[in-house]
């Protein structure tokens, strides 16, 4: 399997004049960033922060000011954008057309390289319309589809040309649950298969499910980016214990000689904490059950504190 090419973003500023009132507006600011192949990577941040910027500057669609955007070591180019698939927010496909026309148009737009005869197409998009279960609905005008529909589309459109790079900008938008629940296999696919993902999100808990790290935007500039070293590891636990205050619960570690906590806060009387490994957290229930202690709530620990994120969201944050 051939190794998905990186993203940086290095030393980035993008000014734009659109407004004659404001004049010179600063929308990035000195952003450098890196998304990984093989890892799926959340673009966080307030509306407003520069995520919808930072994406076209990826996209090739503006340039940046000042800095450099590559892929593949390369700034990015025609060549550059074949690699890239993307599922904005809002979907901008014309109504009149069917998802057979829409494929078929972005196909002969992207003109990859294994899908330049007629008949690997016609194969292609029967495949990606069966894949997002809209075979039975191809001949349909897109404006009669529902929004969970055109999602789906959507998505078949950003990857039918099996991009190496794919980008995706609130992609459980419009979804019911079994809409949902298929995203979520969708994009576990592309991330197993060794491919370079940028999330952007409002729902962390998609984010906490489907991302590898996180990487948060404010007024412009990268305030929050989780290290390894940060985040806590795939094989984390969680454990809440009611009826104890900090000094309870040192007090528990100390007389039962626990191993400490990599995470944890205090709500009240209830301690949430969070450990390396399922060992040490199922030690730690175990010591508080034989102490008459309530346990609330035990299981897999989700990759990002929300308490920790929001506070770099500030009171810019919206629903």
């Amino acid at each position: 399997m051939s190794v998905a090419p990186g993203i940086k973003v290095e030393n980035v500023t993008k000014v734009v004049y659109s407004d004659v009132t404001k004049g010179r507006q600063t929308i990035v600011s000195d952003l450098s960033v890196t998304f990984s192949p093989g890892r799926s990577s959340a673009l966080l941040g307030h509306n407003g922060a520069g995520k919808t910027t930072t994406i076209k500057l990826i996209l090739g669609l503006v340039r940046p000011t000042r800095g450099q955007v590559s892929i593949d070591g390369q700034p990015v180019g025609v060549e550059q954008r074949r690699m890239i698939g993307y599922m904005p927010e809002v979907n901008r496909i014309p109504l009149v057309l069917t998802p057979t026309e829409v494929l078929e148009f972005h196909v002969a737009t992207y003109n990859p390289p294994t899908l330049r005869d007629a008949k690997s197409r016609k194969a292609a998009i029967e495949e990606a319309l069966r894949r997002v279960e809209l075979w039975e609905h191809r001949k349909k005008r897109v404006g009669k589809l529902s929004k969970g529909m055109a999602r789906r589309l959507a998505w078949a459109q950003a990857t039918i040309h099996d991009p190496s790079v794919l980008i995706l900008d609130e992609p459980m938008s419009g979804l019911d649950p079994t809409g949902r629940l298929a995203m979520r296999g969708w994009i576990s696919d592309f991330r197993a298969a060794g491919k370079t993902i940028v999330l952007c999100s409002h729902e962390l808990a998609t984010v906490g499910e489907l991302c590898d790290d996180v990487s948060i935007l404010r007024k412009g500039s990268l305030v929050y980016s989780s290290g390894h070293e940060e985040r806590t590891a795939s094989g984390a636990y969680r454990l809440s214990l009611s009826g104890l205050d900090e000094k309870a619960v040192v007090a528990l570690r100390d007389s039962a000689g626990l191993k400490a906590w990599v995470r944890g806060h205090q709500e009240g009387f209830t301690a949430h904490l969070v450990f390396a490994d399922y060992a040490s957290a199922a030690e730690w229930m175990q010591a508080a059950l034989q102490s008459g202690v309530v346990v609330t709530d035990f299981g897999p620990a989700p990759m990002i504190d929300e308490r920790v994120l929001l506070k770099f969201f500030g009171k810019e944050l919206e629903s």
